[in-house]
């Protein structure tokens, strides 16, 4: 398999409004969301004078620059699902003016109240509004929408707000046939989906380094010759096993989401387009810091080679060709999927977070469950300078950010 541009790649033509089929990854995400909720969802603070009105405009401009963002999903057309157009179908605004309301409150109510993949759109945002300041929450089925495209989705409002008119994109392929492999095509009938049940309201928290903690950070880590992602990795490692005693006698698994839409030729679309990889940290002896740094880095370094991505994709696309019911689905899901940590990196925020009067002050991302016991999702993004660390977890080990930051801090002075 190789890599092919959007160009190369033209679209099937089908029946009405039906757009694409789901490559394999989405389709599996449609199949694990039947059974537990998998949605994403962003928190971003924002400073600057808005009205309500203004965000429902500017949301609703997002949506017509998206083409999945007015989608369902139809699994009626065939036994493979599609992305079906739906028209005239707002994106919801929920809108909360109380100054006690938190943002870690509502967002895990957005992870945790599932979508209904027939009815479009697929898409929810939540306003926290004050005059001069808000905080925006936007969550979504995560078969039409990654992490890294939530911060395009982000930056898109913004532009918005800030009186720019927003070019229309065109739809992508999927991620399969963005890297040259075949799509999944059948004759079979198509089976409903279903609606997954709420499951336990999770915890969610968030803190940051300093600007100048975070380039310290930055530069010790060049000098070791290891990533941040794999600092990171290492503090979580550390910290946990500091709190909770499963962790320390029994091998960690630490399962790494990685962006790959540079090798995909994709730039601005909505859609989900990451891989991944994962370490397992075994419960021996105690490595020194920058040493399990360069141990998470190594493992972690094939995430975006052709060879992983191409293996991913073969089993994946494998997988879903069996006809998967959603019971063989889950379990597919809790064998394969099931490291106690997804820890996703979203970088350094790829955009100034200036927008004409209005400024992005604080970002909270990714926050997304998987359905697994005992499960820890950490994301991580770096906005005007400063690390942002972000905690969800139905059984949250307490104080695991805390412990993280001390030991980012106490590396950086050692």
């Amino acid at each position: 398999m190789s890599s092919t541009s959007l160009e190369l790649q033209p679209l099937e033509l089908l029946p009405g409004d039906l757009l694409r089929p789901l490559g394999a990854f989405e389709e599996l995400f449609c199949l694990f969301d039947q059974y537990f909720p998998t949605n994403g969802a962003l928190a971003a603070q924002i400073t600057g004078h808005t009205t309500v009105e203004q965000w429902r405009d500017a949301l609703d401009a997002v949506q017509q620059r998206h083409p999945l963002l007015s989608a369902c999903i139809d699994t009626t057309f065939n036994r493979v699902p599609h992305f079906r157009r739906v028209t005239g179908q707002r994106i919801p605004l929920r809108v909360v003016t109380s100054r006690n309301a938190r943002w870690q409150r509502e967002i895990a109510e957005e992870v945790n109240e599932p979508f209904t993949a027939d009815q479009a759109p697929l898409f929810r945002a939540v306003l926290l509004h004050q005059e001069t300041h808000c905080t925006f929450i936007l969550s979504s089925h995560h078969a039409v929408c990654d992490g890294s495209s939530r911060i395009f989705l982000l930056r898109d409002m913004l532009l918005a707000l800030s009186g720019l008119a927003l070019e229309t994109l065109s739809l992508a392929p999927s991620r399969e046939v963005l890297f040259g492999a075949q799509q999944r095509t059948s004759t079979e009938p198509g089976l409903p989906s279903l609606a997954a049940q709420r499951a336990l309201l999770p915890h969610v928290e968030g803190t940051k380094l300093t600007a100048e903690e975070t380039t310290a950070l930055q530069g010790r880590a060049r000098e070791e010759g290891v990533t941040i992602h794999a600092a990171i990795s290492a503090a979580l490692a550390i910290a946990g096993r500091a709190i909770d005693e499963s962790w320390r006698n029994n091998p960690l698994r630490i399962m790494s989401p990685a962006e790959i839409r540079d090798i995909l030729g994709l730039d601005d679309q909505c859609m989900v387009s990451f891989g991944g990889g994962e370490i397992s940290i075994e419960p021996r002896g105690s490595m020194a810091f920058w040493d399990l740094a360069l141990f998470a880095k190594d493992g972690l370094s094939s995430v975006k080679s052709t060879e992983n991505i191409s293996r991913m994709i073969e089993l994946q696309s494998a997988a879903v060709s069996s006809n998967l019911t959603v019971e063989q689905a889950f379990q597919l899901k809790r064998n394969a999927f099931n490291a106690q940590v997804m820890f996703t990196n979203l970088g350094r925020l790829p955009f100034d977070s200036t927008f004409g009067p209005l400024g992005l002050d604080t970002l909270w991302a990714p926050c997304a469950l998987r359905g697994i016991e005992r499960e820890q999702t950490l994301g991580a993004v770096t906005v005007n300078g400063s690390l942002h660390l972000t905690h969800t977890s139905p059984m949250p080990i307490r104080g695991l950010l805390a412990g993280m930051v001390e030991v980012l801090r106490k590396a950086c002075a050692a």
